[in-house]
């Protein structure tokens, strides 16, 4: 008995032993990324959007993922803006905190880059509100390590909120290291436009940047390739970056570096101008829709609503919803909104949907014309309102034309960021050569100013936590070695 119970001793730790490995690499593939963690990593990503002009003149444009890796620098990939990057109309802007009201829109400038291994180092002037830049590891990356991807997939076309894109996070596993540590493999999911993006361990910091999905002609995103931090590190001490690699548990992420965030004045004028793109998109969408149902009863073939369109509808309405708690408008118009949002996924009263949402905006107008807003909070609501106008082609020249140069008088009076005045004045431009010319050729050059207004986001006093201006043609920025540096003449 007793050399039973040896055997089955010595049987048991033998067992324990030979599952050690197992119950160890479980125990690596835990995911311990806490929210809390995730969202500070938050605050250094940005979306990238990067807009010129091609040899025929015709507006291209392309987007994607980046961070900051310190105060006023940003990293993201070579490929994000290699379409347009010797382009002298090129221009570089960078949203922060996208997706949240908080959302600040910056220019940016490109200070060098390094095509072998897809990288390209953006500058900002002044640190923006709110920004935390992102640590980079120090520790080399090993098999079956837990990841975390940020970024935005798919740019807008999924998440089309005035406020941009909101952050999105990919998780998986360190496949492989190759390159002599200079390329991770990751078992992740990643898609078009996590291009840029950070990749992070559990504690947050930096272990690489997503570069491309990987694959066969079957399985296409099997993988991902993530430029290692190694990487990272010796371009940014060849750009002549100060940026130093911290080690795991030494330290948390840097909390003297981040600035004020806007005012509770800028954010009351941003509510009021995302009311109004809110509001006018949700009473355009819930329209078409109603119209699309009775041309299909006229017709006798009973269709159920464009699913895509009704999320559209939803989502501006759920924010005009949110919008209005924020400005503490009557809880009535409240409940007028609630309605109006229930309304759209009953798809046997998408008539009433339209009626409830156009009856909503008539009501917000009542209310903001009983005295209860400042002349620029109205003005905000109304250019929020007028531009997705602009942005969706429902354009009378002469009459947007004058409403145009109001808003941008009001602009220069409030001393807007010049970026926002120059947008509006060249609507405004566009707009007098299709009104003299009767032709529509300038609806696409319009939307996406419109669609670059929308971005910024409110209409007040150029500031710290609004948009940039950038330096006056001909301005010498101080130059750094870089690693094959490209100058981008500016426009």
């Amino acid at each position: 008995m007793i050399r039973i119970t040896a055997c089955i001793g010595i049987t048991a730790g033998l067992a324990l032993w030979l599952l050690a490995p197992t119950a160890l690499a479980q125990e690596e593939r835990t995911f311990n990324l806490t929210s809390e963690k995730a969202q500070s990593v938050e605050k250094a990503v940005v979306y990238i959007h990067a807009e010129w002009k091609d040899s025929d003149g015709a507006i291209q444009d392309a987007w994607g993922s980046g961070f900051f890796v310190s105060d006023t620098e940003i990293l993201t990939n070579y490929h994000v803006l290699s379409d347009g990057i010797r382009r002298p109309s090129m221009r570089i802007t960078v949203r922060t905190h996208s997706g949240t009201y908080d959302t600040q829109r910056y220019e940016a400038y490109l200070e060098t880059v390094d095509e072998d291994n897809d990288i390209a180092l953006l500058t900002v002037r002044n640190l923006p509100a709110g920004v935390m830049p992102l640590p980079v590891s120090s520790e080399e990356p090993v098999k079956n390590k837990p990841i975390y991807a940020f970024g935005f997939p798919m740019g807008t076309i999924f998440d089309p909120d005035p406020n941009g894109p909101g952050v999105a996070l990919r998780r998986g596993y360190v496949s492989r290291v190759t390159h002599e540590g200079k390329t991770i493999e990751a078992d992740m999911n990643i898609d078009h436009g996590m291009s840029g993006g950070p990749v992070t361990d559990g504690e947050g910091l930096l272990i690489g940047v997503v570069e491309a999905m990987g694959g066969s002609v079957d399985n296409p995103t099997a993988f991902a390739f993530v430029i290692s931090a190694k990487t990272v590190m010796e371009f940014l001490s060849t750009a002549g970056s100060e940026v130093v690699a911290v080690s795991p548990g030494s330290q948390s992420h840097p909390t003297d570096a981040v600035a004020a965030g806007p005012t509770p004045g800028e954010r009351r004028l941003r509510y009021f101008f995302s009311l109004g793109v809110s509001l006018r998109m949700g009473t355009l969408v819930t329209a078409a829709l109603r119209d699309r149902r009775q041309n299909a009863a006229a017709e006798d073939g009973a269709k159920a609503p464009d699913p895509q369109l009704v999320k559209v509808a939803r989502t501006n309405l759920e924010n005009a919803v949110a919008h209005l708690r924020d400005l503490k408008s009557p809880e009535a118009l409240i409940s007028q909104a609630e309605a109006a949002t229930r309304s759209v996924d009953a798809s046997e009263s998408i008539v009433q949907a339209a009626e409830l949402a156009a009856e909503l905006e008539r009501a917000c107008d009542e209310w903001m014309s009983s005295g209860v807003t400042e002349s620029l909070e109205r003005i905000n609501y109304d250019l929020g309102s007028w531009l997705i106008e602009m942005k969706l082609g429902l354009i009378v020249p002469a009459q947007d034309r004058e409403r145009c140069n109001k808003f941008r008088i009001a602009a220069e009076l409030q001393k807007a960021p010049e970026t926002v005045v120059t947008l509006l004045a060249e609507v405004s431009a566009a707009l007098a050569v299709m009104d003299q010319q009767r032709s529509v050729t300038g609806k696409e050059v319009i939307a996406r100013r419109a669609d670059a207004l929308i971005s910024i986001g409110f209409l007040g006093p150029a500031g710290s936590s609004t948009t940039t201006d950038k330096p006056e043609r001909g301005t010498a920025r101080s130059g750094r070695p870089g690693v094959n540096r490209i100058r981008i003449p500016r426009p």
